[in-house]
């Protein structure tokens, strides 16, 4: 290395020694770091010299720290430099590894196997034979298992033996024929030599066997048309006597001696879940519509009977076409109340309120009666119930509203309520309301954009959402009933239009809540008319009914079906949920259901709320 001159453009800052020597720019605002320390060694001759320095700098560095995994994010260490994170400087350490890749050492090895090497002329001894059948049995085999000869085998591979010969010095490999070696083989593939041999077995004749085998290949069916036989049918539960028959009739004989036979089957009501009705080419069923007084017994025989219940409705509509003998059945009960029926139909129970009666005369000589009513909630409503002021004075839920509406002084008046909406908070105060118990319940269910229905038989209101789930999410609902379109007939189909809305403002009045809701993944800017409800007072009541109003939106189609009441179906209510196999297949909701019987045939329509 040639020597360096150093040349100075600046005087001395110190005047004697030790001398201070200065690099670049000096600023006297910035002083040198205390720590920084330097030591120069120097030998001058005249204007050369030599100049050895060291430089020792204690700048502190950031603490590496063993870490428990094989990577985190490391807490700064307080020091003067903080620094987040930083790359690692190698060290050179030694390690020793627990597993190594091992380098391949050259040295003699000896291979287990080989390929074998010439053929080897060796005897071979079996050890185990097939016996041969003794004559034992009076049978003649057509074939049987010929003894096994010991024959002099040639074999083209064999299992070798290992073999000391010259080293290899490769670390794998596939060995060599071994050069000229005996080996002894214990098995081997062996190679056919021609030697003579005697053939014990000869064709045997058949013998005759009786056999009886519990299955056998079913012969082809003649030609016509075979059905495969039904599970056996469920006992009867109706009473079968023995011969002789001995008929005894409850009811006098009416116009014609007709001969009426009665038994109720009460069939259980569908089991939850999907109900899906098989495909077939004829369905059969066996309608019986039968209506009784609860009060007295007494039968009423029913010509004609019509029902209808939809979506908007809290109890049914009835209308049924009775024979003369059930004149002095249709007064009113002791309580001076209309009287009560239990019909059945095909097994499905409901109960109804015998309320109007008229003669019909169209069939003279023969004299009908014409009566009709609704449902047996229906002594919620006017005339039989009073028109009254509801009201919250203290802090409620909605559902205990509910509750208190059918009470009397704080008493239960027989009827429940089966909640089935979300319930919500309702501040003291916040609601009041003037009607019947029944128009109170209506009032606090459409808060929340639900519905009411009655119960079949028993003293219960279902408060029902009317959108369980909003028509945008149909295509993953699964479905209460899958009807084909064997079993069911399209009547008819109307379609509707409506503004495609995506938001809704809603709020309480006196109290509540107030505030847009929007469908998700829309924009919000087609807005429905704003809703208002005194019992809009918690988020919950303003999500059930902001989904209600944006729901019943957009292109929609009222499909009526006409299908039977079967028994895995029953009466199809308004609420459920059903999956049409039609030319297209189609989901949608049940708005409404009519039964019609016009003896001896019944059919039920459904109108199914549709949406594209």
């Amino acid at each position: 290395m040639e020597p360096i001159r150093l040349i100075f453009s600046a005087p001395s800052l110190a005047d004697g020694f030790p001398l201070r020597l200065v690099f670049g720019e000096v600023d006297d605002d910035v002083p040198l770091p205390p720590d920084v320390t330097i030591t120069l060694q120097a030998h001058i001759t005249r204007l050369g010299g030599t100049v050895n320095a060291h430089y020792e700098s204690n700048t502190p560095r950031p603490i590496v720290a063993s870490l428990s995994s094989g990577w985190s994010e490391g807490d700064p260490v307080a020091s003067e430099l903080i620094v987040a994170w930083q790359s690692a400087v190698p060290l050179r350490v030694s390690c020793r590894a627990r597993w190594q890749e091992a380098e391949a050492v050259v040295r003699s090895l000896a291979v287990a196997w080989s390929s074998g090497g010439s053929s080897v002329h060796a005897w071979l001894a079996v050890n185990y034979l097939e016996a041969i059948a003794s004559d034992t049995w009076p049978l003649r085999m057509a074939w049987q298992q010929a003894e096994r000869l010991s024959t002099r085998v040639r074999a083209q591979y064999q299992e070798a033996e290992r073999v000391r010969t010259w080293p290899v010095a490769i670390r794998y490999q596939q060995a060599s024929r071994a050069p000229r070696a005996w080996l002894q083989s214990r098995y081997q593939q062996g190679v056919p030599v021609r030697a003579g041999f005697t053939e014990a077995e000869s064709d045997g004749d058949p013998v005759r066997m009786y056999l009886r085998v519990r299955y056998q290949q079913a012969m082809r069916p003649p030609t016509g048309r075979w059905v495969r036989p039904l599970d056996p049918p469920a006992p009867d539960p109706c009473y079968v006597p023995s011969l002789p028959v001995r008929l005894v009739f409850t009811e006098e004989a009416g116009i014609g001696m007709p001969l009426v036979f009665v038994c109720e089957r009460h069939t259980p009501p569908p089991q939850p879940g999907t109900v899906v009705v098989q495909r077939r080419r004829v369905y059969m069923v066996f309608n019986t519509v039968t209506l009784h007084r609860v009060d007295t017994g007494a039968v009423l025989h029913a010509l004609g009977f019509t029902m209808s219940l939809d979506e908007g409705s809290w109890t049914w509509n009835w209308e049924a076409s009775l024979h003369e003998s059930a004149r002095n059945h249709l007064g009113r009960d002791s309580s001076g109340r209309p009287a009560e029926l239990a019909v059945v139909v095909n097994g499905v129970a409901f109960r109804l309120l015998l309320e109007n009666r008229a003669k019909d005369e169209r069939f003279l000589p023969e004299l009908r009666f014409t009566v009709s009513g609704r449902g047996k909630a229906a002594i919620l409503d006017e005339p039989y119930a009073p028109v009254m002021n509801f009201g919250n004075a203290a802090n409620r839920t909605a559902q205990q509203l509910a509750a208190e509406v059918l009470t009397i002084n704080g008493v239960s008046m027989g009827w429940d309520v089966d909640w089935g909406l979300t319930d919500w908070f309702v501040p003291g105060g916040a609601w009041t309301f003037q009607g019947t118990y029944i128009n109170a319940i209506n009032d606090i269910a459409n808060a929340a954009g639900g519905h009411v229905q009655p119960h079949n038989t028993d003293a219960v209101l279902r408060i029902l959402p009317r959108y369980p789930s909003a028509p945008w999410d149909w295509d993953s609902v699964t479905p209460d009933f899958v009807i084909p379109r064997t079993a069911a007939e399209v009547v008819s189909t109307d379609y509707v239009d409506k503004p495609v809305y995506n938001q809704v403002h809603l709020g309480g009045i006196a109290a509540g809540v107030f505030g847009p809701w929007k469908r998700v993944g829309t924009a919000g800017d087609k807005e429905a008319p704003p809703v208002n409800h005194a019992l809009i007072t918690h988020a919950e009541a303003q999500r059930q009914r902001a989904r209600a109003v944006l729901s019943d939106t957009g292109s929609q189609a009222l499909i009526s079906l006409s299908m039977q009441v079967r028994p895995e179906t029953g009466v199809i209510m308004p609420g459920k949920f059903i999956r049409y196999q039609g030319d297209e297949e189609v989901m949608g909701i049940v708005r409404g259901v009519g039964l019609n019987w016009n003896r001896p045939t019944l059919r039920q329509v459904i109108r199914v709320e549709t949406h594209e």
